[in-house]
């Protein structure tokens, strides 16, 4: 996928972001319950104990999102706000399993538009910058300890910040924090 679609494909999903967070009444520095957004969005939002399921996202009967219950807490609501973005892009029946959601990012514009959105939806990037002002952080020299900690306010996972702050919100990320990933 070449950098200019990328590029259209993050506008779009960051302009769905905010339109969501806006109608759902989520002030910009406040973390986001992605259930709770799901479920203002007309979505059911369902649990299943499935060890290799991320998510399923069902418009039919009814918009339906199901979670894996087995993942952490931070890669369900990642997967939450993942699964409401195909339904807010109208993308139709969508299975997300652990080992294959990995990669699918990287093939499928609709599967890279829907963790951008996810990405935006709870981390819009005028609260990430808020969060490390209020917290006197700044980017370059960010702690893994630091990075934890603004993972845990967003509710999402340590890789999960690291890459939308690198990728999404094109911040430049110390050494220091990035030395933590795998």
């Amino acid at each position: 996928m070449n950098q200019e679609m990328r590029q259209n494909l993050a506008r779009r999903a960051v302009v769905q972001a905010e339109r969501v967070r806006v109608q759902c009444n989520v002030q910009l520095a406040a973390p986001v319950d992605p259930i709770t957004i799901a479920e203002k969005r007309g979505c059911d939002v369902i649990f299943q104990s499935l060890p290799s399921l991320e998510g399923v996202y069902s418009p039919e009967p009814r918009p339906t999102v199901v979670l894996g219950a087995q993942r952490p807490a931070g890669r369900r609501a990642f997967n939450c706000a993942h699964e409401l973005g195909h339904h807010e892009f109208k993308h139709g029946m969508r299975l997300d399993e652990f080992n294959a959601r990995q990669f699918a990012s990287d093939r499928n514009p609709d599967e890279l538009l829907a963790d951008m959105f996810a990405g935006f939806l709870l981390m819009a990037k005028d609260s990430v910058v808020r969060a490390l002002r209020r917290r006197n952080l700044t980017i370059a020299t960010l702690t893994p300890d630091q990075v934890f900690r603004l993972a845990s306010f967003f509710g999402v996972g340590y890789n999960t910040i690291l890459n939308h702050m690198t990728w999404s919100l094109e911040l430049s990320i110390g050494n220091n924090a990035k030395d933590c990933v795998k």
